[in-house]
């Protein structure tokens, strides 16, 4: 007897090999059998799945989840489009280790460099713990409908051990060294996948609340490097280093990493933007290098046609980076951004600073960016177009036009980019085959205020499958979960085999899909308030740990995901709640 079985379902299984129809029986959470017909007598649930692709959970290492599930258990946007397992803690950011003196601090600094409102954190927030491994035992007992792992994330490491200013200022002490040491080999035994930082030194767009980087980007490399021995000597575990973004390129750190290690780093981030055509070549180049020099480095990509909406209120991020709009965002409010942009000496400095070629790493240049909402000014007449085609109207420059509607609308004018990623398939597949290429990178769970990426995996299809019949769906299923499951070392997972954890999602590919024009608005956040989502079309059924989540978009009220961690077989530590 099965607690589930799929019937007739297109197989997809994860590991590259064809396609086949078959059953699938589900029993305690596993896959029990896959076979040409299946008894489904005495079955409770038995799905039709004839027609449909039935394939393994995708498996997402890049996700910022960690406050988010406090509110939302399923993880949305991710579980909508078939997420079965997403990793928080992701570029150091985090709420473990933390002192009750810091929880605030921490807070501020996760609204600012990842854009998880505070508001929602302060509400949701238990702050059960201090530790790591308190903060695992926690999260082991929320309600969760998908699996999570987490890294330890160095940046709260840091402050906890060193103190937040020393943490910005300083290598480690020999005695600050040695307890992060220990630290990190507790949050292993706990369940922690490894560590993760940024190292981007000012660059970053991940910068504190006082606009100065945060720890790790300005961290001594030697202090990182000791660090990763620990996972030498365990011979377990990942690391995630953010270290290289548009023209800023400090990958030494993780070919260091990797050697000191010996472990997987999972290098972020390699993208192929259209304004650099050669540039997910060089990152490529690279990695054939590090792999030639027996490395096992690994870069992440930004592959999906994602976008950003925004007003100049709620985009900081993509421009804290880059003059002129550093200081730009500096100013708090639509009156004071506004103000700024009607100031002659700041125009006069934008026109002087703004470089073209600086903007790919921050969604584009702006002469690509589209006008959505003029907010009933003069420049309604202009909405759809580009920045660039409106300077070409008002025989002016793009970054006055951008400023000109900024002042005219009072700072609440809507835009939207069209070049943050690449829109070249040829490129992106190119980039998607390398074999040390992982897919993802959907940033889920931040900047909900103007973007959405749980749907890479719905776009990846569509896009690369689908439309331009460039990649197999068993050549995607296979880089969206079995290979990211190997890599960070969840054995169970990642392909639908007998006696693997039954993660899974069926699908019908013609009708696969979600709004590419617009996102949607919900007020779905603590306190009704509000973010954007991408919700999935075609997405029949997403079933964690042998548990339906959701049909049709829906979701079934059951809570069978779990926390993941390194030898955790299936999660047997787990206080998952499994009421449906």
């Amino acid at each position: 007897m099965f607690d589930v079985v799929l019937k007739g379902g297109t197989i997809v299984d994860g590991t590259g090999s064809p396609r086949y129809i078959a059953d699938i029986g589900l029993r305690n959470g596993l896959i029990a059998k896959i076979d040409r017909v299946v008894n489904t007598s005495g079955c409770p649930h038995v799905i039709e799945a004839g027609g449909m692709i039935v394939a393994p959970g995708v498996i997402d290492p890049h996700t910022h989840y960690d406050a988010q599930v406090h509110w939302d258990p399923y993880c949305t946007n991710s579980s909508w489009h078939g997420n079965t397992t997403v990793v928080v803690g992701n570029c150091g950011f985090g709420f473990m280790p933390c002192k009750a003196s810091d929880r605030d601090r921490y807070m501020l600094m996760m609204e600012n460099t990842e854009q998880v409102p505070l508001a929602a954190m302060q509400n949701a927030l238990p702050w059960k713990w201090e530790s790591f491994t308190e903060w695992m035992a926690h999260a082991r007992q929320l309600k969760k409908g998908i699996n999570l792992a987490a890294y330890m994330p160095l940046n709260s490491l840091m402050i906890y051990v060193m103190g937040y200013e020393a943490a910005k200022s300083r290598p480690a002490t020999t005695t600050e060294r040695s307890v992060m040491r220990d630290m990190l080999h507790e949050a292993m035994d706990a369940g922690a996948i490894g560590f993760a930082m940024s190292h981007l030194h000012h660059f970053n767009s991940h910068k504190d609340i006082d606009f100065t980087p945060m720890p790790t980007d300005t961290m001594f490399p030697e202090d990182a490097v000791y660090l990763a021995e620990v996972l030498k000597e365990r011979g377990e575990g990942v690391i995630q280093c953010l270290c290289q973004l548009g023209p800023v390129d400090n990958s030494a750190l993780a070919e260091e990493l990797a050697r000191a290690s010996k472990r997987p780093v999972l290098h972020n981030v390699i993208i192929a933007p259209d304004q650099a055509p050669e540039y997910h070549r060089g990152v490529m180049a690279w990695l054939d290098r590090m792999s030639a020099a027996g490395l096992n480095i690994y870069s992440q990509s930004l592959a999906q046609r994602g976008w950003a909406e925004f007003n100049v209120i709620d985009v900081d991020t993509l421009w804290q980076n880059v003059p002129p709009f550093e200081e730009f965002s500096r100013q708090i409010g639509a009156e004071a951004k506004a103000a700024l942009a009607r100031d002659p000496e700041f125009r006069a400095r934008a026109r002087a600073q703004y470089d073209h070629d600086a903007m790919y790493g921050a969604g584009g240049p702006v002469e690509t960016h589209q006008l959505l909402d003029a907010k009933k000014t003069r420049f309604a007449a202009c909405e759809g177009l580009l920045l660039s085609e409106i300077a070409e109207r008002e025989s002016s420059k793009a970054i006055d036009v951008l400023f000109d509607i900024v002042s005219e609308t009072d700072a609440l004018a809507e835009f939207r980019t069209t070049s943050a990623t690449s829109t070249d398939p040829v490129k992106v597949e190119d980039m998607l085959r390398h074999p040390k290429v992982l897919a993802g990178t959907s940033d889920g769970g931040a900047h909900v205020k103007f973007s959405a990426g749980g749907q890479f995996a719905t776009d990846l299809i569509m896009w690369m499958a689908r439309e331009e019949g460039r990649m197999t769906l068993e050549e995607l299923h296979h880089l969206m979960s079995k290979r990211p499951a190997d890599v960070i070392g969840l054995s169970d997972r990642g392909v639908l085999k007998e006696g693997f954890a039954a993660d899974l999602y069926v699908y019908d590919l013609d009708s696969l899909g979600y709004d590419r024009d617009r996102y949607e608005i919900v007020h779905d956040l603590p306190d009704s308030d509000w973010r954007r989502v991408a919700r999935a079309r075609g997405v029949e059924w997403v079933v964690v740990n042998g548990t339906p989540i959701f049909r049709s978009g829906t979701d079934t009220g059951a809570y069978p995901g779990r926390m993941l961690g390194l030898g955790e077989l299936r999660g047997r530590q787990d206080g998952a709640h499994a009421a449906a």
